[in-house]
């Protein structure tokens, strides 16, 4: 197998896990993030992720989001680092039996929805997580029109708008009071902010639906954020479509979504 790793360098246990992680997979091909690889010198093999088999990311959930955005076609298989770990949801102490696993084949790979966005008819990056459509100054609410296939569904102030896979309804919308969702369900999930009015609440909507969010309030614009990056302002006016993705992303699976859940979540 070619096999790639995409890994968090910041710190000693980092670049520990990395070491360790490559003397696992010894007789397989590894290939090393070119970040990675001038971090631990020694001659790595560099090379394009999008040609491998398999990617191994070592970190958070955000390093899964990072190696996804590198190699959107690759399945993932993530050790966590991090906090959460629900992208990264291998435990560390179980690193060597799930890469293992991977090595024999006997992980199954199962997809994820990723959301793809338009501004005023632009394409912008895909989403595995969520995109959001924020006010552009920190503090400050943004009035945001919602229209869900082609119907006026939410019109208000607000800190901003969440629209998020099943993938991501454990994260940025959970924390902002939205459902979680199971991964299986082909649904998105629309969740407002911080709104001015209280009743406010989420919807869940069809997969095939699209999504138009536009900054209404003169002379304030907004912001798209994909997956935690900020990617486009938004004028008033000009409108943000986000539907769901003709591409999905790939996970080796380990843990079950509902252990997941009662552990992490509950």
């Amino acid at each position: 197998m070619r096999i790639g790793i995409v890994a968090r360098t910041d710190g000693d246990s980092d670049l520990e896990m990395v070491a360790k992680v490559i003397k696992y997979l010894k007789g397989e091909e590894v290939v090393l993030e070119p970040g990675l690889a001038k971090k631990i010198g020694g001659g790595a093999k560099i090379q394009d992720l999008r040609g491998c088999d398999a990617i191994v990311t070592i970190g958070g959930d955000g390093t899964v989001l990072h190696a996804q955005r590198l190699a959107p076609d690759v399945p993932i298989l993530g050790i966590n680092l991090g906090r959460r770990g629900f992208l990264a949801e291998v435990n560390p102490k179980d690193a060597p039996r799930a890469l293992r696993r991977l090595r024999e084949g006997k992980l199954p790979v199962v997809s994820r929805t990723r959301l793809a966005t338009t501004l005023a008819g632009k394409s912008l990056p895909e989403a595995l997580n969520d995109v959001v459509v924020s006010s552009e100054v920190p503090g400050k609410s943004v009035s945001l029109s919602v229209s869900i296939d082609g119907h006026e569904a939410l019109d208000f102030r607000c800190d901003g708008i969440i629209v998020a896979t099943p993938t991501g309804s454990t994260a940025y919308t959970h924390a902002a009071g939205g459902p979680v969702l199971d991964p299986r369900l082909e649904s998105l999930v629309v969740t407002p902010i911080c709104p001015t009015h209280p009743r406010q609440c989420s919807i869940v909507i069809p997969p095939e639906s699209c999504v138009q969010i536009t900054p209404t309030r003169p002379g304030r614009a907004a912001l798209v954020i994909v997956d935690g990056e900020p990617v486009a302002k938004v004028d008033q006016g000009k409108k943000v479509e986000v539907r769901r993705s003709d591409y999905c992303a790939r996970f080796f699976e380990w843990e079950s979504f509902y252990r997941k859940v009662k552990e992490k979540l509950l």
